[in-house]
């Protein structure tokens, strides 16, 4: 409670703005009961609404419930079946927007301002990944795969995708900026197609929402390619993708045309492997290609246990001008997109969260559950950020949640609490 109200003070003025689908006359529970409600199920580690319903059913968690959505009358938790009839029917625009007043206060309170690259560009991470999949078609929006059986015939699948646009705030702190939910496809789409034509539409969307943020847009090698590098230009934003030949295959044969040739600036003992670094700009003139592709890779050497040398290289392609001052800064960041990636939605789907969980069989409703558990991550990475002693005990993101837990199960909340945090609320992070 004391990081949500530094951080975002009007969190509970934000929900209660929102537009209420439901019948004013009819309703016993505030906007924010059941908002607050979802939030603490994502942050409380309950994977399902049943889970949610039996252990939150008692006086302390009811009487926490109350102050912190400001409702005074609250006497009875909101039942899985309520949240849920609200959630099908609220606008996922709602929680979209309200989803941007917390980044755009993070932003502007400038916490986070020395770690963006360069000290100019917020790294913006595009990733996608499934998030429910069923034998039979579940709804108009499902897209559709076919996969061969063992017995040898072929059979199709349908699933739900999405694709997340993550802002890198700090080492620690990556959240959501956008999401964009990939759907109405036809069913011979292929995977690539749907993504860079969600990925389109999301950077639109975060070009509006976001106007004057300078931002990098990151990604794997999906994304570099042309149509992707000129929207970036188109919105004055810079680019920094992974490169493979498989993707750029005149853009890799220039490059390597380019070292041999001895055209190409090279760096030495980078980052903690002491690694070699090379980069060369403006290869699209010798690529023949229209955007900027300024190329750079990055090698060392493991040695493994049988006494054998094993090289892992790197290569991605940007639109921003490479030095040697810079070389080293945009090695990591273009490490840091895998981990991040991988990192981010394993945790989401594995760890505290389980995003595959299906919380509704409505389409819209399960559109909500997944915005609401992207703004519980936001309230969770800030916490465990600040929170020193889960540091210094190197505690799981999986027993802090239970931890909390026990906290809202057992330990009373008075108003004189409420009071304090209110008045004395310092947050410090890394």
């Amino acid at each position: 409670m004391m990081v949500t109200n530094h951080f975002f003070h009007d969190l509970g003025k934000w929900i209660a703005e929102m537009d209420d689908p439901r019948n004013q006359s009819y309703i016993t529970y505030h906007q924010t009961d059941l908002n607050y409600l979802a939030i603490l199920k994502n942050v409380c580690g309950q994977f399902s609404m049943r889970e949610m319903e039996e252990n939150f059913n008692n006086e302390n968690c009811i009487h926490t419930l109350s102050l912190m959505s400001g409702n005074t009358r609250l006497n009875e938790m909101p039942h899985y079946d309520t949240l849920n009839y609200y959630l099908e029917r609220l606008s996922p625009e709602c929680l979209s927007d309200l989803r941007k007043k917390m980044v755009t206060s993070l932003i502007r309170g400038k916490h986070f301002n020395r770690n963006r690259l360069l000290g100019k560009h917020w790294r913006v991470i595009l990733d996608g990944t499934g998030l429910s999949y069923f034998k039979e078609k579940h709804c108009e929006n499902c897209l559709c795969t076919e996969r061969q059986m063992p017995d040898g015939k072929k059979k199709k699948f349908y699933y739900h995708k999405v694709l997340e646009a993550k802002i890198v705030l700090s080492d620690r702190v990556i959240i959501s900026l956008g999401t964009e939910f990939i759907e109405k496809e036809k069913e011979d789409v292929s995977k690539q197609d749907c993504e860079i034509n969600a990925a389109k539409r999301l950077m639109a969307r975060v070009k509006k929402e976001y106007p004057r943020l300078p931002i990098c847009i990151q990604g794997d090698a999906l994304y570099a390619a042309e149509p992707i590098m000129q929207l970036c230009r188109n919105n004055h934003w810079e680019y920094l993708f992974t490169q493979k030949d498989t993707r750029q295959k005149l853009l890799n044969e220039s490059f390597e045309w380019i070292k041999s040739g001895g055209g190409a600036e090279k760096k030495n003992r980078l980052c903690k492997e002491n690694g070699d670094a090379c980069y060369a700009n403006h290869v699209e003139e010798v690529a023949g290609k229209k955007e900027v592709m300024n190329v750079f890779e990055y090698e060392y050497e493991t040695e493994e246990e049988e006494g054998t040398k094993h090289t892992t290289r790197f290569q991605w392609v940007t639109s921003i001008e490479l030095t040697k001052r810079k070389i080293e800064e945009m090695v990591l960041a273009g490490r840091g997109r895998w981990k991040i990636e991988n990192e981010g939605f394993n945790n989401q789907k594995n760890g505290l969260y389980r995003i595959e969980h299906l919380n509704s069989k409505n389409s819209n409703a399960m559109k909500n559950h997944y915005l609401l558990t992207q703004i519980s991550d936001i309230l969770m990475q800030l916490y465990l950020a600040w929170n020193p002693y889960i540091r210094e005990l190197k505690q799981t993101i999986k027993n802090t949640s239970s931890g909390l837990l026990e906290s809202f199960r057992g330990l009373t909340v008075t108003k004189e609490d409420v009071s304090y945090i209110s008045r004395y609320t310092t947050v410090y992070l890394e």
